[in-house]
């Protein structure tokens, strides 16, 4: 079978995963959904895995993109959680990602349009799980918890979301060295590709807006909420299903 018609089958089959996923949302089919998206991220992280083996002479020459995305979808929420999910994903899927302008409610991904079309997907279930799981945490900390004066929702949440952000990223770091372990030489075949991915966004960024800008930091305060979310952050792969 040729390069060609691999890259074209793995992209057929993740067009019927991502519509049986859409179908499965739908119809309230919470597990069928998780499946599908089980197979949906193993064929993403495989496709960019093996990029530099199956990319087509048009893909070589595909130009780099950039889109405008919000970071205040969750308005009752609040908070940058999501500007630092986004980042997180991005980091991990061949994207960069940025806030423009002086708030972190405006988000601007570069990479090529096929994997910022992945990160786009990932971040939006990625969100809605752990919208999800900020409810039942906090209704299982209002149940447990000792103390007289209970934290606001949208406070819980906010310190929780980011945990969440900040154990996925731990747990793709860890995946990612695992895989380097595991397959030396794909694992350099890889760093390769990161290098001239990145060189290649730094390169468009120069070009677009005459380089970096300098942003705020962001700190995160360490308490119950913030800790429940780094644990279940840690414990999301989009290879399996979490559990309340």
């Amino acid at each position: 079978m040729s390069d060609k018609m691999s890259l074209e089958k793995v992209l057929r089959k993740l067009a019927k995963l991502k519509k049986l996923y859409e179908g499965a949302k739908k119809i309230n089919s919470e597990g069928e959904a998780n499946n599908a998206a089980v197979l949906i991220q193993k064929l993403l992280t495989e496709y960019n895995l093996t990029m530099d083996e199956i990319e087509t002479e048009d893909e070589k020459k595909s130009d780099l993109i950039h889109e405008q995305l919000s970071g205040y979808e969750y308005k009752s929420i609040g908070g940058y959680w999501e500007l630092m999910l986004t980042q997180v994903v991005c980091d991990y899927n061949f994207c960069r990602c940025f806030k423009y302008g002086n708030s972190y409610k405006n988000i601007l991904i570069i990479g090529s349009k096929d994997n910022i079309e992945n990160c786009k997907w990932l971040v939006k279930f990625l969100k809605e799980t752990f919208v999800k799981l900020s409810n039942v945490r906090y209704k299982e900390y209002c149940e447990n918890s000792m103390m007289l004066k209970q934290p606001t929702k949208d406070k819980f949440q906010r310190s929780y979301l980011m945990g969440c952000t900040q154990g996925l990223r731990a747990k793709f770091k860890e995946e990612k060295e695992e895989r380097e372990k595991a397959e030396k030489e794909k694992a350099s075949r890889i760093t390769a590709l990161t290098v001239r991915n990145n060189e290649a966004v730094d390169k468009y960024v120069e070009q677009q807006w005459g380089g970096y800008g300098s942003g705020r930091s962001f700190s995160v305060k360490y308490d119950v909420a913030n800790a429940m979310g780094i644990r279940d952050g840690k414990n999301t792969t989009i290879n399996k299903q979490l559990r309340g």
